[in-house]
């Protein structure tokens, strides 16, 4: 970062906080003769780090401001404000208090004046003279809040929070609790550790300064998971308000809470601004793939408005969060706005996959091929695809093959990856989906078993995957344990994916049958560690320690020691001594 530069930042920022644009005041300072001439001298000065022909344009600058009878505040600002930079650069910071108290004389309610004043002392270190300064800005401004907000900023600032609390409880004293600085308020407490007190100083600081959502998220997203019921009890109480609301909806997707952060907003009452942080919250959830929040926010959203985007988003974000049906039941309510074209290009592929999700393929693909004539080939091509994999799941190869005519999905890596494990074909199968990084459970689960097989063919294994892909568990876990004892040394493979798909009573005599049978294999580990919970949670508490005792003896250089060793201890602990 060049020096000038950073020094155009200085000005900006000092001239914003005193609420002056510095070119404004320079241009305003140019049309007034020989004070804009040193204005222009001492900015030139500044940006070409010559801090001692800076520092003596800038008094030169004040002193023609602070003609009797002709005071120009803008001016006294900029001046002051440069002379505090240059000074502080310089190391000549203690230089800036006899020129405030200057300008005090003359000017005694300038705020720019008593900031910088107060400020140059605090950050010097000089706390009794920082304390009268902050006094005598006190008695001459009456009720206003500034002297303790500016005040109690320096003293945080400097990491003295106790002494911040003492002034501010003197604040709420004098000037009464609230308001003006409900902010400084809320931030000492953060930096306290008062998690319910910041939280209530946020919420009603929220009423008048909404720009505070942002300060209060970050502040307040530090609590610890104790402190956060807390933080909930006080911006859910009632009446509810959207700021403080929002807030925690916020605070809840920071805490990985995004059902709750759904809650702390879906109560508002449903008005224009609601709706908009619906919105805003459906896309975010879009974002964090927070499916079924966002499936709830959208509903929230179309239930208001009736509008075709949000009854999309809406069905989209159940089908992407496994709820094709009621993504179904979405798309079946009509919305407004748009003509029937636009609503069925929108609406038509997410009907067509929520249809073959729930296993009615032959109305998906009823529903496609009445809107045919009316797509172009890239749009029935990319309609085909959910199409197929319904067709696949549904163990019609041949209907399924029908529909991928005309298209290109036969170089998409999942489909024809999950066609051949279908049909039997390992080797494709094993070559495609290893390239397709698919999200389908059982195409995960079937990577795992075809990187254990050496077998090229095998048409069980493509069948077990199939009623998987149904959702038929019992079958497909009956069919990988009868095809366990021909795949070589695959079979641990097969049984443990048996036991994931059987209930625990089916699964023990799985997970036995790996142990005795496949001791050397990864699945044995894995299976006594399964084992042991299921005897834990039933209460067998000398049976869960025995497997676990076994894994840790057999199986020392395992991953899932460490956690067998935190069970194990944990039993322990509630056994009783004998």
């Amino acid at each position: 970062m060049t020096n000038r530069w950073r020094r155009g930042l200085w000005r900006g920022w000092w001239a914003i906080s005193v609420g002056v644009h510095a070119g404004t005041a320079a241009a305003s300072a140019r049309a007034q003769g020989a004070g804009g001439d040193a204005l222009q001298r001492a900015m030139e000065a500044e940006d070409a780090s010559d801090r001692a022909r800076a520092a003596a344009a800038y008094k030169d600058v004040l002193q023609q401001a602070l003609v009797v009878g002709s005071t120009d505040g803008n001016r006294i600002a900029i001046a002051l404000l440069g002379l505090e930079r240059v000074w502080a650069e310089a190391g000549a910071l203690d230089s800036m208090v006899p020129v405030a108290r200057r300008v005090l004389q003359l000017r005694p309610t300038d705020p720019t004046a008593h900031t910088v004043h107060l400020r140059t002392l605090v950050t010097l270190g000089r706390d009794d003279e920082a304390r009268a300064a902050f006094t005598m800005w006190r008695r001459v401004t009456g009720t206003d809040g500034a002297p303790y907000r500016e005040y109690a900023r320096l003293l945080m600032q400097q990491g003295r929070a106790l002494a911040a609390d003492s002034l501010l409880s003197d604040a709420a004293r004098l000037l009464g609790a609230g308001g003006a600085l409900s902010s400084e308020t809320a931030q000492l407490h953060v930096s306290l550790g008062r998690w319910q007190a910041a939280a209530l100083a946020f919420r009603d600081a929220l009423q008048d300064q909404p720009w505070l959502e942002t300060a209060a998220l970050f502040g307040l997203q530090r609590a610890p998971v104790a402190a956060r019921d807390s933080i909930r009890g006080v911006l859910l109480a009632d009446p509810p308000r959207l700021l403080p609301r929002r807030l925690l909806a916020s605070l809840e997707f920071a805490w990985s809470e995004p059902r709750r952060a759904w809650q702390a907003i879906a109560t508002l009452p449903a008005d224009d601004s609601a709706t908009a942080s619906w919105r805003t919250f459906g896309e975010r959830a879009e974002m964090n793939e927070s499916w079924l929040v966002a499936r709830d926010a959208w509903t929230a959203v179309f239930e208001r408005t009736n509008d075709l985007e949000s009854q999309r988003r809406a069905a989209e974000a159940a089908l992407r969060a496994g709820d094709a049906a009621g993504a179904h039941a979405l798309l079946a309510r009509r919305s407004k706005g748009g003509d029937d074209a636009a609503r069925r290009r929108a609406l038509l592929p997410i009907e067509i996959a929520a249809l073959g999700e729930v296993g009615r393929v032959a109305d998906a693909q009823r529903a496609l091929d009445a809107e045919r004539a009316r797509l172009d080939d890239g749009t029935r091509a990319a309609l085909a695809r959910p199409l197929v994999g319904a067709w696949l799941r549904a163990g019609d190869l041949a209907r399924a093959k029908v529909a991928m005519d005309g298209t290109d999905l036969a170089d998409d890596d999942e489909i024809a990856g999950a066609l051949a494990l279908y049909e039997g074909d390992l080797v494709t199968a094993r070559k495609r989906l290893v390239r397709a990084a698919t999200q389908r459970p059982e195409l995960v689960d079937a990577l795992g078993i075809l990187a254990r097989t050496r077998l090229d063919q095998s048409l069980g294994i493509g069948q077990a995957f199939q009623l998987l892909a149904k959702r038929d568990s019992a079958g497909a876990a009956a069919r990988f344990t009868r095809l366990a004892d021909s795949v070589g040394t695959a079979a641990p493979a097969l049984l443990a994916q048996a036991a994931r798909l059987s209930s625990a009573t089916a699964a023990m005599p799985l997970w036995a049958r790996i142990v005795q049978d496949h001791a050397k294999s990864p699945e044995a580990p894995e299976s006594l560690l399964a084992w042991a919970r299921v005897l834990r949670d039933r209460g067998d508490t000398a049976g869960a320690m025995a497997r676990l005792e076994q894994l840790l003896i057999g199986y020392s250089d395992s991953a899932l020691a460490p956690q067998a060793r935190r069970e194990l201890e944990r039993l322990k602990g509630t056994v009783p001594p004998r």
